[in-house]
């Protein structure tokens, strides 16, 4: 049998050992009983809990009409992610195609359900800019200490998040500060890699904060197979909240957050040969939320936000300004939940790499949430986007929930979407020295819509199911075609997952994901976005605790990226492979913790981008290889 064969006969043994350990525990007797108490000790995270992204209101996760999968505080702490984009690897559905560690933030690719059209919200509060990929945001978030969920939604969600949310939308939830409290934090690892952060957060008097810094450096790294790559990473993160209690009913809160990046990173294309590139790139982030609670059944949240994002590499870059006014307010009415809400928002485009302009959107949206019997229940929506440069779009949505029983819910949904071409796609010159320009200011918007179905049902005694089938439909896809960006017709695609999730007892749970994806092929694209996209993707988690010790391993698994090219080279350097990360913590006391995190513990040899072709049949983007990162937390 052959590696392929032999990686592939691998996943489904781990697949089907983690499947049958869940369903029969150590002793031989499915589902077994364990005490209430016992039972509450480890109760982290169920189906029980509250989620608001689906809706914009909360729901229980068990009754929510959408998929959707939750990143727990207490998962970053054990696991020691380097950035958001790193948790969301472990996250099924979820496909993260990365160049290098540093330099290509804004070039990287984060997928869900097929589409890199993703929207990122920070309690709420949208941080996507014109032209900017939710991959570039999640890799700027470098300080995930603070962090109390990240929900991620897969699917359309156009009519309330607007245009990006094709894919899904990713909504990080920060915690509220009780006790005043320091943190310092420090690591040290290979390739260079250091880690420096300071925290002080607290609450008194009705005004609570949360102040933190922190810089993450890195140089040259080496792949499986001991190739070094250069590389150089030099970041600083700032982040503060200030938050006050007005009235009973009123809170006032202020939420700044910087990046600064240098960094370096060797282009294996480059123009005309390979070469190292220099990025600069400086983010900065500050938006005012207000929420006020007019009476029993009805509240407002009122934001106002203001960005800059300067990206540069080399002698070409780019600036862009965001301006974002947002209202929203919910009123219960009987049965009725209702959601009306406005969004304005403003682009001005500059820079070498870009034609000077500036965009305008608004966009009306209404939703309803109705208990039609406690056991039924249907949402509806619609949105209405006017864009000073594509003219308008209504986007409708429905969905129809029903309790099979009280621990089983199914749903059927519709979500259309309406997603407008970047800056960069619209207006970018050609910054090479050649005659044409990629930019194409006659793109048309892309819309569709997404049908979905799925099923979560918790069996108790820590065992939780879930099951979601998509499929979706895109009209004038904007591709890249002839050297510029063009609408290249229609793409369908479609999908389906299956989580376990398996409690054992205070000590053990583990956690079982697989994904299908299928995106059909279009005019300038082959299917799965040119074999970037796995046909088949594992997520595998076993997280151990036991008093004042606990380790995380993760599992990951990927398959049928794109083989052989037609010209009989490797597009890929593994068209099929598993990496596998491993997470430990030890408590020297109450206010100290020590850590060491292994990362491709097996030292894989893959890569998530190519730049391959039959005269260069390994100009592959390799993966860092095994590395180790140490580290120590103190609080006081």
């Amino acid at each position: 049998m052959g590696r392929t064969g032999s990686r592939k006969k691998l996943g489904a043994t781990v697949a089907a050992t983690l499947m049958f350990t869940a369903l029969y525990p150590v002793g031989g007797q499915a589902f077994a009983a364990e005490s209430e108490s016992t039972q509450d000790a480890v109760s982290e995270h169920s189906l029980d809990e509250t989620v608001v992204t689906a809706t914009r209101t909360p729901v229980q996760e068990l009754k929510a009409n959408a998929n959707i999968t939750v990143i727990t505080g207490k998962d970053i702490e054990k696991r020691h992610y380097t950035d958001l984009t790193q948790a969301l690897r472990d996250v099924p559905g979820v496909t993260v195609n990365e160049y290098a560690p540093a330099g290509y933030n804004n070039t990287n690719k984060l997928s869900i359900n097929g589409s890199d059209a993703v929207v990122v919200l920070v309690d709420g509060v949208r941080q996507n800019y014109a032209g900017g990929a939710g991959v570039s945001l999640t890799s700027a978030l470098k300080d995930l200490s603070g962090i109390d969920r990240i929900e991620v939604l897969h699917g359309s969600a156009s009519t309330l998040y607007g245009s990006d949310a094709k894919g899904g939308v990713i909504n990080i939830i920060t915690k509220k500060a009780k006790n005043a409290k320091a943190k310092v934090r420090a690591a040290y690892g290979s390739f260079g890699k250091q880690l420096y952060g300071i925290a002080y957060e607290g609450s008194e008097n009705g005004l609570d904060w949360r102040l933190k810094y922190q810089k993450d450096k890195s140089n040259d790294f080496k792949d499986g197979h001991g190739n070094k790559t250069p590389s150089a990473q030099n970041d600083d993160s700032v982040n503060v909240h200030l938050g006050k209690q007005l009235s009973k009913a009123s809170y006032l809160a202020f939420n700044l957050r910087t990046y600064q990046d240098e960094s370096r990173y060797f282009n294996v294309y480059g123009w005309p040969a390979p070469k190292i590139e220099d990025v600069d790139v400086h983010h900065i982030a500050g938006d005012l939320r207000w929420e006020i609670q007019m009476d029993d059944t009805t509240k407002n949240q009122m934001i106002y936000g203001r960005s800059k994002y300067d990206y540069t590499i080399g002698s070409s870059g780019s600036t862009i300004w965001t301006t974002k006014f947002s209202d929203q307010l919910d009123k219960q009415i009987g049965d009725h939940t209702l959601t009306v809400g406005f969004d304005f928002t403003k682009d001005d485009t500059q820079g070498s790499s870009l034609t000077n302009t500036g965009l305008i959107n608004r966009s009306f949206y209404l939703q309803d949430q109705w208990n039609i019997l406690p056991v039924l229940n249907l949402t509806a929506g619609i949105r209405h986007d006017s864009s000073s440069g594509f003219g308008s779009h209504t986007s409708p949505s429905v969905s129809l929930g029903y309790d099979i029983t009280p621990k089983t819910h199914a749903y059927v949904s519709y979500s259309g979407y309406f997603l407008t071409p970047t800056p960069y796609q619209l207006y970018a010159k050609n910054t090479w020295g050649g005659s044409v320009d990629p930019g194409n200011p006659n793109l048309k918007a892309e819309s569709g819509n997404t049908q979905e179905i799925g099923i979560a049902h918790d069996f108790g005694k820590g065992l939780i199911a879930t099951a979601h089938y998509y499929r979706r439909h895109s009209k004038d896809r904007i591709g890249w075609s002839t050297n510029k960006y063009q609408n290249v017709g229609d793409e369908d695609a479609h999908g389906w997952d299956l989580q376990l999730a398996k409690r054992f007892d205070s000590h053990v749970s583990v956690r079982l994901g697989y994904t299908n994806t299928h995106v059909d092929a279009t005019e300038s694209r082959e299917a799965n976005v040119d074999g970037y996209l796995p046909k088949h993707q594992w997520n595998i988690g076993v997280d151990y605790r036991n008093r004042a010790f606990d380790s995380s391993l993760l599992v990951r698994g990927v398959f049928d990226l794109k083989g052989k090219d037609v010209s009989g080279y490797d597009f890929f350097p593994a068209k099929n492979y598993w990496v596998v990360d491993l997470g430990m913590n030890y408590k020297v006391m109450d206010t100290t913790r020590i850590y060491l995190k292994i990362n491709n513990l097996f030292n894989q040899f893959y890569a998530e981008q190519s730049a391959a072709d039959p005269t260069h049949p390994e100009r592959w983007y390799t993966a860092p290889g095994r590395s180790f990162v140490v580290g120590v937390e103190h609080s006081f």
